[in-house]
């Protein structure tokens, strides 16, 4: 299907193909075909990068044009940032505002924008206090919604979706959903119509690192002649090739520590790898842009040897410079927080799991869910450029290689369980 074909006004169609999209991938055609711009509620459950994001965010300004206000919520503030980055695509179409601190009186005057993006908490203070503007709202849009199954962010899923039913908002409801193993029980509870589709842009090959060596999940195995740490000789060995690499690690300071190790590599390459007349000149843009001189110098240094961090610490135009410089090639590598991966839409031909444990403060230590991971491995691949994509999780021994085959590269991804839904 054309994006002149869809049923919105022609100015979205117009902005769909100044940025180079003319054609739907095959689970967008699924979702408009279900109803996604007549109104229809849906349940999105599609694969990472298969462009369900781009059409919520359609839905939206097309909400906008006619009259009508869209609310779309993320997890974190920092996903909030991301996506407002986002809407600022569609230009003068729509007037986008950003909420996501506690309910203050300034939300009295959130009907003065189209389109507000809010996090999960937000709201649901919002559905609590009922402001006025709230029978205006003709769309909700809950992005990652598989959420619901979360220990943390789960309840407050519950709550949104409980409110919405108690107040009778007629408002088209839209969740986006990562591919989860009870799509269709979920649909059911939500009320809402199911587009499901595992198909992706480029092929995905998953495999774990050990011992110098990828062994992927139908048993072949490739040698990674880098040296070094893990890390750095899988994002070194994809460079060589003419890849990209997208490394996910647990910390701030992990990403970090990282890109530094992986830059220094780069540098001491025997190959010229980067541009280094483009990187340079985006150095300069990143020093400019950054407010923290210490945290510019730092990013800036890195991104003239073709690396990156990318971390909520980052100021949103920063963060935009940065995913921008990787689109375009100059950033060859960046690192980034897996708490981010979810806002992270960077294809790239090799995507390194380097840490599959994770802090929380509230539950400590913990292995990140399978759903998550495969999050992660689905931006390996880039349309166009990549015949195929790499996803690998680097193990630190026999046994762990062993385990991470079976748990994350072969392991089903989780069902949604909710209170709700099993009560």
């Amino acid at each position: 299907m054309e994006v002149d074909e869809l049923p919105v006004d022609a100015r979205l169609a117009a902005v769909l193909r100044r940025r180079g999209i003319t054609r739907l991938f095959p689970p967008q055609v699924e979702a408009v075909k279900a109803g996604i711009f007549d109104g229809r509620s849906l349940l999105i459950c599609t694969a990472t990068a298969s462009g369900k994001s781009l059409l919520a965010e359609v839905a939206a300004v097309k909400t906008a044009l006619e009259g009508g206000m869209a609310l779309y919520a993320v997890p974190l503030k920092a996903l909030a940032h991301e996506k407002l980055l986002h809407f600022s695509y569609y230009g003068g179409l729509a007037k986008v505002g950003i909420s996501t601190g506690d309910y203050e009186s300034e939300d009295r005057r959130l009907h003065e924008y189209d389109v507000v993006v809010v996090t999960y908490e937000k709201l649901d203070s919002l559905l609590r206090h009922r402001p006025s503007w709230l029978s205006s709202v003709g769309l909700i849009v809950v992005d990652e919604i598989h959420y619901l199954g979360d220990p943390r962010r789960g309840p407050v899923l519950e709550s949104i979706i409980a409110k919405v039913r108690h107040l009778g908002l007629r408002a088209q409801f839209i969740g986006l959903s990562a591919t989860v193993g009870n799509a269709a029980e979920v649909a059911r509870w939500l009320g809402a119509g199911l587009v499901v589709s595992s198909w992706r842009p480029v092929p995905l090959r998953e495999g774990v690192y050990f011992g110098g060596e990828i062994r992927f999940a139908d048993g072949t195995r490739r040698a990674v002649r880098a040296g070094g740490d893990a890390e750095v000789a899988l994002a070194l060995d994809a460079l060589a090739e003419g890849g990209q690499a997208l490394v996910f690690t647990n910390s701030r300071s992990s990403t970090v520590r990282l890109a530094k190790a992986i830059a220094k590599a780069v540098a001491a390459h025997p190959v010229k790898l980067i541009d280094v007349g483009e990187a340079g000149r985006l150095a300069e843009e990143v020093l400019r842009a950054s407010s923290s001189k210490i945290i510019g110098q730092e990013l800036a240094e890195l991104v003239a040897r073709g690396v990156a961090f990318h971390n909520a610490g980052l100021e949103l135009e920063v963060r935009r410079l940065v995913e921008e410089g990787f689109r375009r090639g100059v950033v060859k590598v960046v690192v980034s927080t897996t708490t981010l991966a979810a806002g992270v839409n960077l294809p790239a031909r090799r995507v390194v799991v380097a840490e599959y444990e994770r802090y929380d403060p509230v539950l400590g230590l913990g292995e990140i869910p399978v759903l998550e991971y495969k999050q992660m491995a689905g931006r390996a691949g880039r349309p166009g450029l990549d015949s195929f994509g790499e996803a690998v999780i680097v193990a630190r021994s026999r046994n762990e290689a062993e385990y991470l085959m079976e748990r994350y590269i072969r392991g089903r991804v989780e069902d949604v369980k909710s209170h709700m839904l099993t009560g």
